[in-house]
């Protein structure tokens, strides 16, 4: 996987503390979000924040499915998959090259939505029977 430095940055921003945290990190960095998911998971990473970004715009942050998507979000970024070579992501990592700058950005990035979560208070809902946990 080629990343070009020149193409779109992922875009971490100060996130503003307002009653939602969430609604703000997505406010503030959607894009840089999306990159990164889509960078570090592919198609199935950017679908997965166009999604979380629906539900916030709805204001569905508390709702299971949203809260499951955020925490698949953070597992995304925070490279929890990444050893399972059944997972895309271990691909999808494999091709970043650890000197790029865009790391440091998902590190940020992965550090806001830690912090977002923690400041909504939310906690991970237990695993769907129906599909694995990420």
């Amino acid at each position: 996987m080629y990343h070009d430095p020149n193409g779109p940055r992922l875009r971490s921003a100060h996130v503003p503390h307002t009653a939602c945290p969430i609604a703000s990190l997505f406010a503030a960095s959607g894009e840089g979000l999306a990159n990164a998911a889509g960078l570090l998971a592919g198609k199935d990473g950017a679908r997965l924040v166009s999604r979380l970004q629906e539900a916030i715009s709805r204001g569905a942050t508390e709702a299971r499915s949203t809260r499951r998507d955020l925490f698949d979000l953070l597992d995304i970024l925070a490279l929890e998959n990444v050893d399972d070579g059944t997972r895309p992501e271990a691909a999808y990592f494999a091709g970043i090259d650890p000197a790029d700058p865009v790391v440091e950005e998902i590190c940020l990035l992965t550090d806001q939505l830690r912090e977002a979560l923690v400041m909504a208070d939310l906690e991970r809902p237990p695993a769907s029977r129906l599909r694995p946990a990420a």
